[in-house]
């Protein structure tokens, strides 16, 4: 368990790891148990939020959620690089800050466009790799009792088995060649492009407001312009 946010960010980008996501991990069809899990962490802790949030190339998935504003429900992601989960993925150990604002080294986007201030992450791991944080979210200062995170951590090892039966589903791919790789990356690009898509239907069929469109395209904001043809 740490509090302190770890300096190498390089394991986010080790080809291992990402090869590991494939269309079951990255799916938007909801799983009644990967559900069932962040609706008991929300009602074990106390805190609104609760996600199965997957860290890729260029995003955080949520895989499962429950808590989330209605634009982030839709897009069911954010950027990668503004995101807490990084650092529990990046140090593949539990993350704890009892208040966003009292940590310079974090991202500010989320604290700010949000008003993220508590946050929990426990790794999330599929066939050896960390691939995301099972986490708890409040918008108020928050400290969580040792009893409460060993129950969460349990809750994290039922999320990571359940998302490594799901991944099981789908036939392995070797990404180890150079073309194999390449079209690995395409398809992840194509993958993660996916939340615009969902937030632009949603607000042109008068599902989400005009401040809930631009607050969801800001959390996403790095994958507009040269976000996709930057995998390649």
């Amino acid at each position: 368990m740490s509090t302190r946010l770890p300096h190498d960010l390089s394991a986010l980008d080790e080809l291992g790891r990402l090869s590991t996501f494939d269309s079951a991990l990255l799916d938007r069809a909801p799983d009644p148990e990967l559900q069932a899990l962040v609706t008991a962490a929300s009602t074990l802790s106390g805190f609104p939020i609760a996600l199965v949030s997957l860290v890729a190339r260029q995003i955080q998935f949520f895989r499962a959620q429950v808590g989330l504003p209605a634009d982030l429900a839709v897009a069911r992601a954010t950027d990668r690089c503004t995101s807490f989960c990084q650092f529990v993925v990046a140090s593949d150990q539990c993350l704890l800050i009892e208040d966003a604002t009292r940590e310079p080294g974090l991202p500010k986007d989320l604290v700010e466009r949000y008003g993220i201030r508590a946050y929990a992450g426990f790794p999330l791991r599929v066939m050896g790799r960390t691939v995301g944080a099972f986490c708890i979210i409040d918008a108020q200062p928050r400290r969580l009792e040792p009893t409460v995170v060993g129950q969460l951590k349990a809750l994290a090892r039922k999320a990571s088995a359940r998302l490594e039966a799901l991944a099981r589903q789908v036939p392995t791919a070797q990404v180890c060649s150079g073309p194999e790789q390449k079209a690995h990356r395409a398809w992840l690009a194509v993958a993660e492009a996916q939340p615009l898509l969902y937030l632009s239907e949603q607000f042109a069929s008068g599902k989400l407001s005009l401040e809930e469109f631009q607050r969801g395209m800001g959390a996403l904001s790095g994958l507009l312009g040269t976000g996709a043809s930057s995998a390649f």
